[in-house]
């Protein structure tokens, strides 16, 4: 009987010492996190990030959308092969390029967007150099397709997400600025092109040469890609906040009686045996808990067996709250990684639409999206290893735990998301085949060789300034970005279908208009849609899912394409093809808000069931 009381007594008590210590938690959590997140600079050094990922993009994207048109009718001559069979290597490239964005988001954010992109540049520099040796397709495919393309994977999303950390309040024009990069490049090596094949007397092996060359100047602007630190006073005062908790912590430890008794397992516990029921988070805990990332990770970098001396020691306090405090500010740790505006208007402006749209979709005005300042500092501990491996520096349990991050496959058990995906799916398709065979097609139909270089130089022109008009109207409230894209591919669709009517240069200008106004707003708002949908906190994983969805179009297309464009013999079924997938891309998003308010009242009823009782009349029993 006594026993029984002594163990009553010391689990009530255990019970109040975990209450101490999970309030105390909370609030070091809290202090920690108002010190620890560190804040973008919106300026400064900022700009040059800005400026060296506008060089980037150029280079990139200047290649991608470029170089078929300039490449495949010499590849057809050389190989002796049709427009399909050498189309298959630029889809590839531009596959491939999305493709590996999942994996290049997972490396940046383990090893720094700066080293990956300048790996990412020596990769797709050695694609290009090998295949100009290459004497045979087939390999071709894999060395200029595969290999170059997962090269200007890895340069591209460091590329697009180190900007979003150095801009908050400034991100949607830094972000603009860095993106335009893709339209001025296209642009330039739209002309560009020809002019270094003339150079190097129409030899593609020594064009591919020169590009190879041009490519390793983003090793150059990667360098710039370097991530923000915390600061020395930042890591100092992070320090004394924990080791104030871990000091408060072993106060009220202290207080634990000591009984023999038995634990909550019914295991016997010899006398004198100190009862210590921890909280569900504290420094020694050797897993990560999502409610207190910061204590969690500095408990990681300290180890259980070291706790004491580490805290003990102000050398290698501040070393392990540095490297706490630098793991917890990467890239997707925060939510609006892939955001392309600013979070503070992005709040601003859902909650305008609140007034002026009330049938927006709800979740675009829950905690996802119309979040309040805090939504700036919250972490998304998913992106973090979430074992003692990463004490380790263990680098592929980092890189695993930013992949499952970006892989959140609940999403596919979302009807709004498949058709958001299967929409951008079918955009993709066509997406790149103007690039590379309008030029074709305006010849066959007699428009001068040497103009075809304006129909790209067009397209990345006004691409250019479409994305920052997109830009700006998306930011108003009564605004639907939704409707401006679907409006946009509608058209873009339909203009596409209508190529092989046209046979006057200036109406295949005209043309390259629309086309380009399209698939502007479709890369620009792409994300703000996301957000608007599902809210911030899922953007990550959808981009990455989205991703793979748009890879494999961007695969599929062009070669599709060429396929009808060789049984036929001319592009007009190409054209007419492609033009009506990007239609229907548009038309089948049209009830997406209406799609996404069924399915969110039908998880509102499977999460709350209304229990209706049988009516029963006073004679039953």
């Amino acid at each position: 009987m006594r026993k029984e009381d002594d163990r009553d007594r010391v689990h009530s008590h255990s019970e109040v010492v975990e209450e101490m210590l999970h309030n105390k938690e909370i609030e070091t959590e809290t202090r920690l996190e108002e010190v620890g997140v560190i804040q973008p600079p919106d300026g400064g050094y900022g700009w040059v990030v800005v400026l060296a990922s506008f060089f980037a993009n150029a280079v990139v994207d200047g290649v991608i959308f470029s170089i078929g048109e300039t490449i495949l009718p010499i590849w057809e001559k050389e190989f002796k092969a049709n427009t399909a069979t050498v189309s298959i290597a630029t889809s590839l490239l531009a596959g491939s390029y999305l493709l590996s964005g999942p994996l290049a988001s997972a490396l940046a954010n383990h090893f720094g967007c700066h080293l990956v992109a300048i790996a990412g540049a020596l990769i797709a520099a050695l694609g290009f150099f090998v295949s100009a040796l290459m004497p045979a397709l087939p390999v071709i495919y894999f060395t200029f397709g595969i290999v170059g393309g997962v090269g200007f994977g890895l340069i591209f999303l460091p590329a697009v997400v180190i900007v979003g950390q150095y801009f908050s309040n400034k991100r949607a024009l830094a972000t603009g600025i860095a993106v335009c990069g893709s339209g001025i490049g296209t642009s330039i090596f739209s002309y560009l092109n020809p002019l270094i094949l003339e150079l190097c007397g129409g030899n593609w092996r020594f064009f591919m040469f020169t590009i190879s060359g041009i490519t390793c100047s983003c090793c150059i602007f990667g360098y710039f890609f370097k991530p923000l630190q915390p600061t020395a006073s930042q890591v100092k005062k992070a320090a004394e906040i924990a080791k104030e908790y871990m000091d408060q912590k072993a106060e009220i430890l202290e207080h634990e009686p000591t009984l023999e008794i038995v634990d909550n397992d019914n295991q016997y516990i010899s006398p004198g045996t100190v009862i210590e029921r921890l909280p569900r988070q504290s420094l020694g805990s050797r897993t990560l808990n999502p409610e207190a990332p910061f204590l969690s990770t500095l408990s990681l970098n300290t180890g259980a067996a070291r706790e004491r001396a580490v805290w003990g020691s102000e050398v290698e306090s501040l070393q392990v709250t540095r490297k706490s405090l630098t793991a917890l500010n990467r890239p997707l740790s925060k939510p609006d990684a892939f955001y392309p505006g600013s979070t503070q208007k992005l709040n601003e402006r859902n909650l305008e639409a609140a007034t002026h749209r009330p049938n927006r979709s709800v979740s675009a005005l829950g905690t996802g999206a119309a979040t309040s300042h805090h939504s700036q500092l919250m972490l998304s501990t998913a992106a973090l290893p979430t074992t003692e491996s990463y004490a380790t520096g263990n680098w592929s349990e980092g890189i695993f735990s930013a992949l499952r991050l970006l892989f959140d496959f609940d999403l596919l058990y979302s009807p709004t998301f498949h058709v958001l995906a299967i929409s951008g799916f079918l955009t993709l398709t066509c997406f790149f085949v103007p690039f590379m065979f309008l030029g074709q097609s305006a010849i066959a139909k007699g428009v001068e060789p040497g103009l075809t270089k304006y129909l790209v130089f067009t397209l990345g022109a006004v691409n250019v300034f479409a994305r920052i008009i997109c830009g700006y109207i998306s930011d108003h409230p009564n605004v639907d970005p939704l409707w401006v894209t679907n409006i946009s591919l509608i058209i873009a669709g339909l203009v596409t279908i209508g190529v092989p009517y046209v046979d006057q240069f200036w109406h295949y200008i005209i043309y390259c208009v629309f086309f380009a106004v399209g698939v502007a707003c479709f890369a620009a708002l792409r994300s703000i849609i996301v957000v608007e949908i599902f809210g911030l906190e899922r953007l990550t994983s959808a981009y990455g899912i989205l991703l793979l969805y748009m890879g494999v179009a961007a695969f599929v297309g062009p070669p599709f394409a060429a396929y009808l464009k060789t049984i036929t013999n001319n592009y007009t079924l190409s054209f007419i093809v492609m033009g009506a997938l990007m239609t229907l891309s548009g038309v089948i998003a049209i009830p997406l808000r209406r799609i996404n308010r069924w399915e969110q009242k039908r998880n509102m009823e499977k999460a709350h069931p209304v229990e209706m009782k049988p009516l029963t009349n006073g004679n039953n029993h």
